[in-house]
């Protein structure tokens, strides 16, 4: 069997980062120069994303705002790409393959001539490689990707505002209905296990199509449920099926843009992710108290899927670039008989054993045992929560306290949306203005650079919360507690993106580990937090229960500041962490 190469378009896998460690294992803690084109891949595979964007907002990743940084390739990545085969087709048929060698220092003989039957892209311009679509094509493709992970979180939000009907009409505490939300978006802590590895071995397309079908047809159940036990089992398995997009499409834009085109692309595809779970509750409270019933916002969420899953049958194509590989090898050997043809692809070899150790073991022991991991993951994970739990409290601020409709209760999320506009802007701002310039200008630049976005939502969060709660009373007008909203908006997307992006920076050899590490606990808060909304603010009442959340804002807005200055120690010190050397 050829030895395996990682290339360009077989490293956006979204599982093939920790392949490689498999095939290639280091015998120290890589460098940042070593390796930092290996960690540019996993950012946007794995937590869904994460890419770029926030995994859920979904639930998983979100990846997100912008990032806009270049990609900057080593001297033995060059020399890879001097020597590489080349082989295509005619139009007959018939193959026909052509080779460039260099001789460049460094370079292992056994890479400067590769066996004729490993079928590649014809060129690095051929236009079956998703990288060389025209900019119009992706920009569509890219709002395809967005709204169909727009329909996955719109799911998990739109359904808050039915919670208090379903509660009267079963004769349940308002606690035990909020389960509706909170199993949906359980759903998604299994989801990246099961969907990264579909999308790997079969493509972007069938992962995210298929599920979303039966998406389709479990919230068409819960629609129609006549018991409490139907609607949450439903719930919870359309949660499954509904992070297949989460997960997936991160990794769709990894596989068009490169990492220097890829910044105004993610701003659309975050503002699309963050319009569902903001805009859910509006459309939901309105639904729900209406003549519809609150059964409509689950009717709702099928006649939306449904229409997007019926334009991405016909419109959304296959982006990921080792799948495409595999197809045109397959249709190479029907038409030459040469039975021989084979992408690289084709030579990964999965095993239950090898599966567990890159999606679960390795991730849990990161989190136990690399700091960096556990605090920035901690932190996201609370941030991340937050979103969710504001499902439950923001109908007690302007409802129970103000006396608002449901749909007026609703509103107030419009703030959140607004503020995650700011932190989208900010953050390009940031990439553009400053961390480009120093890629740039230094080729690879250190982790902690991309900590300063972080580092301003983190200052930022805990005052949105005093906002809230302290201007929270019917006697003061509501713009000001809208406004903690919007604080709290937009360092959620601060902390989170900038959080997601220093842990791929950070670990770049293991970055799909520690991102699914980071994707799994933060599923967790989202689950648990909407359970902790009304006892907190009902017990504590929403003065002191949103002191409570700023003080824990507080104590955590150390984690950005502490890795700034001592992050580079800290990752000299680990076995795991990408050094600078």
């Amino acid at each position: 069997m050829p030895p395996r190469r990682p290339t360009c378009e077989h490293i956006d896998s979204v599982l093939l980062p920790d392949d490689f460690e498999k095939h290639h294992p280091p015998t120290q803690p890589p460098s940042r120069r070593d390796s930092v084109a290996l960690g540019h891949s996993a950012e946007a595979n794995a937590t869904g994303g994460s890419l770029d964007v926030p995994a859920t907002l979904t639930g998983d990743g979100l990846a997100t705002a912008v990032d806009s940084r270049r990609s900057s390739r080593t001297a033995h990545d060059q020399a890879q790409d001097a020597n590489e085969l080349e082989l295509g087709v005619t139009a007959e048929g018939d193959l026909k393959r052509r080779k460039t060698e260099k001789t460049q220092e460094g370079v292992p003989a056994e890479q400067r001539d590769w066996p004729d039957d490993v079928v590649i892209f014809d060129s690095k311009s051929d236009p079956a490689n998703p990288k060389n679509w025209p900019f119009r094509r992706k920009v569509a493709i890219t709002l395809l990707f967005g709204i169909t992970t727009m329909c996955s979180t719109f799911a998990s939000s739109v359904f808050s505002p039915a919670s208090l009907y379903i509660a009267r009409q079963y004769g349940i505490s308002s606690e035990v209905s909020i389960l509706g939300i909170a199993i949906f978006i359980a759903g998604y802590i299994p989801g990246p296990v099961i969907w990264a590895p579909v999308s790997e071995l079969y493509g972007r397309r069938l992962a995210i199509i298929l599920p979303m079908f039966v998406f389709i047809c479990l919230s068409a159940a819960t629609a129609t449920a006549k018991d409490l036990q139907t609607i949450f089992i439903t719930r919870f398995f359309a949660g499954v099926m509904a992070s297949s997009p989460v997960t997936i499409a991160g990794g769709g834009l990894a596989d068009m843009f490169d990492q220097k085109d890829r910044g105004s692309a993610v701003v659309f595809y975050a503002l699309a992710v963050v319009a569902g779970p903001t805009l859910g509750p509006v459309i939901g409270g309105a639904v729900s108290q209406s003549h519809l019933g609150w059964r409509w916002t689950e009717y709702l969420t099928v006649i939306l899927t449904a229409v997007v899953l019926v334009v991405d049958i016909f419109y959304l194509p296959e982006t990921f670039a080792p799948v495409i590989l595999s197809r045109k090898a397959r249709d190479l050997r029907l038409k030459t008989g040469r039975w021989a043809l084979h992408s690289r692809q084709e030579t990964v070899q999965y095993t239950l054993s090898s599966f567990m150790e890159h999606n679960l073991l390795r991730p849990l022991r990161m989190i136990a045992l690399e700091p960096m991991v556990t605090a920035i993951t901690i932190y996201n994970s609370f941030a991340y929560g937050i979103l969710y739990l504001l499902f439950g409290a923001v109908p007690i601020v302007y409802g129970e306290k103000r006396g608002w409709n449901t749909l007026e209760s609703s509103l107030p999320f419009l703030g959140v949306l607004v503020g995650t506009i700011l932190a989208a802007l900010i953050n390009i701002q940031y990439s553009t203005r400053v961390f480009q310039p120093l890629v740039e200008k230094h080729g690879v630049v250190a982790p902690e650079k991309r900590l300063p976005p972080m580092m301003i939502g983190a200052v930022a969060f805990p005052v949105g919360f005093f906002l809230l709660g302290w201007t929270a009373n019917p006697s003061i007008h509501w713009f000001p507690s809208v406004l903690g909203l919007v604080f709290i908006g937009m360092s959620f997307l601060l902390i989170f993106q900038s959080g997601i992006n220093y842990l791929i920076d950070a670990y770049t050899q293991y970055a799909a580990s520690a991102v699914a590490a980071n994707t799994f606990l933060r599923s967790i808060f989202a689950a648990a937090l909407p359970f902790v909304a009304q006892p907190l603010f009902k017990g504590l009442d929403v003065a002191w229960a949103s002191t409570l959340l700023g003080c824990i804002g507080v104590v955590l807005a150390v984690v950005p500041f502490l890795f700034y200055f001592y992050g580079a120690r800290l990752r000299a010190k680990s076995h795991m962490a990408a050094n600078d050397d």
